[in-house]
């Protein structure tokens, strides 16, 4: 695996190490921190900038971005380690393997593992983790606690598998396996101080869950040896490499790394890189044996995994009653979460009475997105704009959020709306239709803005969302 590590920068980062340490010093971080932000910055430059041009000529190009976000780690890692209770690792001896602690001084004490509130997921993911970008298709986030705290020592996310490059990763291996059965590990953080091994513990636990809810066959991820990892912890958890990937590094104006599922308006970068290393895991005793029997890597081309396919969503007939049914299972299951920190701010006062649907339709359509996603492998959009009623006796919902799938000019793409009511005009507390066949019905949904699932952490709906999520958790089913 050293030969995926990139020589001219493996050069650069050996030659401005003592400019990096005191930036880092500077800065209030570890070494390790901001050595990884000039790693994941350096492909805006080119090759021949990066060979050709003096090396601190070099690292004042990047230097700013880099720096910028080693500082907003600092600023987080300090409150996150506060509610972790972290200080009480001073002097731990050793981490065992259930979980216990034990310390140079005779203390002993138990961690917990236990689900990641999504709030704290955020966080995590958007705050502390070295690419500062939310997964916002998260289904399960999980670490070790010490006793008492409310923020994680390690944390994992997955997702669902939604590439065909990654299913394909495993299907070139002769392995037959259904993108519904493929859990990605998509985000993976310790704070500093932590033992060694609780990161594959961490990973064991989690993996021990999926087992337990028979959620998936097999954990995919990856790491990328050009920041300097070298997948130890995947290593020590079992994990087997399967392939090698390309990495699509993105920035913005600013020159800040943006990750490929949010680049919008970005610059693609100029360097040419290694590829990151496929990982695979197999949770059940047949997919075991089969990554057992996994020899060699499978290369992934640069046109399959720029092309960036989607797998093919589940079938699934939203016409058909027994959706209706769900649907109306999901909003049921939605409204005792809804308060005045869910709603859009201008129903926030006076606020709504229990189960009101007014102003919670931005919520309420993030999370149906989501479920979508996760359920179903569909590429749904979160809609902003208007419903039009079409009657004089009722108002029209002028700031309002749905969900559609299909493309934004054909006609027959599908509407779905858990908050249509809001309008005493809709009696029906769900509308679900094609575009054009509700439009007959006098309900005319006008889009002002559409969003993917990807796009909306960075939305103004997400902290309102985060509140419903956490509510959520805590609301017997």
């Amino acid at each position: 695996m050293d030969g995926l590590r990139d020589p001219d920068v493996e050069t650069f980062v050996g030659v401005m190490g003592t400019r990096i340490r005191a930036d880092a010093e500077t800065v209030g971080v570890d070494l390790r921190t901001l050595e990884i932000q000039v790693r994941l910055h350096l492909p805006r430059l080119s090759r021949t900038a990066i060979a050709g041009w003096s090396p601190d000529k070099v690292y004042e190009e990047i230097r700013l971005q880099a720096v910028v976000r080693a500082a907003q780690v600092r600023q987080s890692a300090e409150d996150a380690a506060y509610q972790a209770h972290a200080s009480v690792l001073l002097n731990v001896d050793k981490a065992h393997r259930d979980l216990s602690l034990s310390f140079t001084d005779g203390y002993r004490t138990c961690l917990r593992f236990a689900d990641v509130r999504p709030s704290v997921g955020h966080l995590v993911q958007s705050r502390l983790h070295y690419l500062h970008s939310e997964r916002a298709d998260t289904v399960a986030q999980s670490g070790l606690f010490l006793p008492g705290a409310t923020m994680p020592l390690t944390y994992v996310a997955f997702s669902r598998c939604d590439r065909q490059y990654v299913l394909d990763a495993l299907t070139g291996h002769g392995l037959e396996v259904s993108p519904d059965r493929i859990t990605v590990l998509t985000r993976m953080h310790g704070l500093a101080g932590i033992p060694a091994n609780l990161m594959s513990l961490t990973i064991a636990r989690a993996v021990r869950q999926i087992r337990a809810e028979n959620a998936g066959d097999y954990v995919i991820t990856a790491y990328n040896p050009m920041l300097g990892f070298a997948g130890t912890a995947f290593l020590a958890s079992g994990f087997t490499p399967i392939a090698l990937s390309p990495v699509a590094y993105r920035y913005d104006d600013k020159g800040l790394f943006q990750t490929r599922r949010i680049s919008g308006d970005s610059v693609p970068q100029l360097l040419d890189t290694p590829d990151n290393v496929l990982m695979a895991l197999g949770i059940t005793a047949a997919a075991k044996r089969s990554v057992a029997g996994i020899g060699d890597l499978i290369r992934v081309s640069h046109r399959t995994h720029s092309g960036g396919d989607h797998v093919r969503p589940v079938k699934a007939d939203f016409t058909a009653p027994e959706w209706t049914d769900r649907l109306l299972g999901y909003r049921r299951m939605l409204a005792p979460c809804w308060s005045e920190h869910t709603a859009h701010p201008r129903y926030q006062e006076p606020p709504g009475a229990a189960g009101d649907p007014r102003g919670q339709c931005g919520v309420t359509s993030v999370w149906l997105a989501r479920r979508l996603r996760a359920d179903l492998l569909l590429e749904p959009v979160y809609c902003y704009g208007r419903l039009r009623v079409g009657r004089d006796d009722a108002e029209d919902v002028s700031h309002h959020c749905w969900v559609e799938i299909g493309p934004p000019d054909d006609p027959r793409r599908f509407v779905i709306d858990l908050t249509g009511d809001q309008s005493e005009g809709v009696r029906e507390p769900i509308v679900l239709g094609e575009h054009r066949a509700l439009a007959d019905r006098g309900l005319r949904y006008e889009t002002a803005a559409r969003l993917r699932l990807d796009e909306l952490p960075k939305d103004r709906v997400w902290p309102r969302f985060l509140a419903m999520e956490d509510r959520l958790r805590e609301v017997p089913r």
